[in-house]
């Protein structure tokens, strides 16, 4: 049988689509198109409501956590003045040391308010903040300065400001910090709970119904502040349909400005609440007492300081003349020991120091009696003043570069190089550094020689130095095979008192001195007690000294640096108190 496969016969339609079917395909993409653009509208309604509401949150909460700071640190370190500058259902200013180095400035006196940026001023307070106008740490009772702050309270919506004085002017400065605020209610109560300011017109809760303005004399009865803020979206809602009705309440910013009490618009509104209270009432509730020294630290040569005492009441007002002020020091003397106020409050006395040692830090304290309706209160108060030679302890590594501070005499070439001290000559030569006034201190220096010393020469650190007639040293001189080879020689460790000519007071048994070595020396002096020692720095420090005496003839002085060798360097110089 013969079979064979046929190839299948494939035939094309060739007519393509028809004008009904093109018609309908693209009536399905127009409503496929009007699909998708419908919802990327939609979408897109949805982020903008959400990013409006998100920006309404953050202004609201903003606000209230700005505020219920503020309000809780008035009074921090407020040593002048009242915690609270002003008060009302709509601004508050309040006082504290924000930064908290000790001295209220200008921008730490916050007014918080609102107030309409493209409206016309129709509202004024004054607040007068005491301050550190001219920024030496106090503030003195001369001060301050009346600053008026204006508002355009024309109508909702209203922006939030911060608004602080200016230092140099009675200019003041606002910064905006939240936007988009509809209304704002603050409440203030007193320690019994009562509503603020006596006599308010309050609801059925006991709460004061606006307007209201605290006064002067009860800024510092206010003990809690109750706020309502409420926040707007900066745009309406895209849903036309969506519709925002109610009220304000009766009296409140919004329905005094905008001449009505109800809304009905497209706009989202928010209401964002909070309690807070000041912490940083004062220690007694009959007033303070504050001190301040001028200067502060007192440097040597200058042995004195004047202490002023700020004596305020309750409203930190100044108490009237004629009120003592006792004075105590743990150290040094002051005079006079109790002095009364004038009449800003003011009570100075002058705080000395011997400069027995070259650093110290003395407690200073003030009390006084404040009389309240006859009857007195205590207020007492302390400081530390600091008594410092520079920057206190005084000490010299070289690693400036320079040898700044050192006074240099004799025929010594002295210089600073590789951050060590070094001099270049034969000649015997002083370079003396510190207070005149020094008493009591220890002093050292690292020593390194470089060659033999003969029995002429000798290195060595002095004591009380007034000048070079005038000394104790503790000094390093060659006492054995001088001037042979540098490691052979011997030393010994002297003190010694120079008074127009030199005397040797007590001498150590002979040591060791290795050349180009860093050895250290360190001698004290106290009372009429001299000691010194010496060894390899890079040893332990032994526990005692190696010679010790005793010696009425010099009562202070510096410290300085002696030579009568060709070449020495010295590094590390420090004197501190006596141990």
């Amino acid at each position: 049988m013969n079979l064979s496969l046929k190839k299948p016969e494939w035939k094309m339609n060739e007519r393509g689509f028809t004008l009904t079917e093109i018609l309908v395909g693209t009536a399905i993409s127009l409503a496929l198109l009007a699909l998708i653009a419908g919802v990327i509208q939609s979408q897109g309604d949805t982020f903008s409501r959400q990013s409006q509401l998100g920006q309404m949150q953050a202004n609201g909460r903003g606000a209230t956590d700005f505020i219920s700071r503020s309000v809780q640190n008035a009074g921090f370190n407020v040593t002048r003045g009242k915690r609270f500058l002003a008060a009302s259902d709509h601004y508050i200013t309040m006082v504290y040391d924000e930064d908290n180095d000790g001295a209220i400035q200008n921008d730490d006196v916050m007014t918080y308010a609102i107030s309409d940026p493209t409206g016309a001023n129709n509202e004024t307070f004054t607040i007068s903040p005491f301050f550190d106008e001219d920024g030496d740490g106090n503030v003195a009772s001369t001060e301050t300065r009346d600053y008026v702050i204006s508002l355009a309270i024309t109508g909702p919506p209203f922006q939030f400001y911060l608004i602080t004085p200016n230092n140099s002017d009675s200019g003041v400065v606002q910064n905006k910090v939240a936007r988009d605020i509809d209304n704002i209610v603050f409440r203030y109560y007193d320690k019994d709970g009562d509503a603020l300011p006596e006599g308010v017109t309050v609801d059925g809760n006991g709460d004061p119904v606006p307007p209201y303005v605290i006064p002067a004399d009860e800024l510092n009865d206010i003990r809690k502040v109750e706020m309502d803020i409420t926040a707007l979206s900066k745009d309406e809602d895209p849903n036309d349909e969506y519709l925002n009705s109610g009220a304000y309440l009766s009296g409140s910013v919004a329905a005094v400005a905008g001449g009505t009490t109800a809304f009905s618009d497209h706009f989202h509104r928010e209401t964002f609440s909070a309690v807070t209270s000041p912490r940083n009432l004062v220690t007694a509730p009959w007033g303070k007492i504050s001190l301040a020294a001028d200067p502060t630290p007192v440097s040597c040569p200058d042995d004195s300081t004047t202490i002023t005492a700020s004596v305020v009441d309750s409203e930190g007002e100044g108490v009237d003349s004629g009120v003592s002020v006792t004075f105590n020091t743990s150290d040094g003397t002051v005079s006079p020991e109790s002095n009364s106020t004038v009449g800003s409050g003011n009570a100075t006395t002058t705080l000395t120091y011997d400069w027995s040692s070259p650093s110290i830090t003395v407690t200073l304290s003030a009390s006084a009696l404040i009389d309240v309706d006859g009857e007195d209160y205590p207020v007492f108060n302390a400081i530390p003043v600091s008594f410092e030679s520079g920057t206190g302890i005084f000490t010299d590594d070289f690693s400036d570069g320079d040898s700044d501070g050192w006074t240099e005499t004799g025929g010594a070439n002295w210089n600073v190089a590789s951050e060590q001290y070094k001099t270049a000559s034969n000649n015997e030569a002083y370079s003396s550094n510190g207070c005149a006034a020094w008493q009591d201190y220890e002093a050292q220096v690292e020593i390194k020689r470089n060659g033999s010393l003969s029995a002429a020469e000798h290195v060595g650190l002095a004591l009380r130095y007034q000048d070079s007639d005038q000394y104790y040293m503790a000094k390093i001189s060659c006492s054995t095979n001088c001037g042979g080879s540098p490691n052979d020689d011997q030393y010994v460790l002297e003190l010694v008192k120079n008074d127009t000519a030199e005397t040797t007071l007590v001498s150590s048994a002979a040591f060791d001195f290795d050349n180009n070595e860093y050895y250290t020396l360190k001698a004290s002096v106290v009372g009429d007690d001299l000691s010194a020692k010496f060894w390899q720095t890079s040893t332990t420090e032994p526990a005692d000294y190696d010679i010790t005496t005793v010696d009425t003839t010099h009562t202070q002085g510096q410290i300085a640096l002696i030579t009568a060798t060709s070449s020495t360097t010295y590094d590390n110089v420090s004197v501190t108190p006596s141990s």
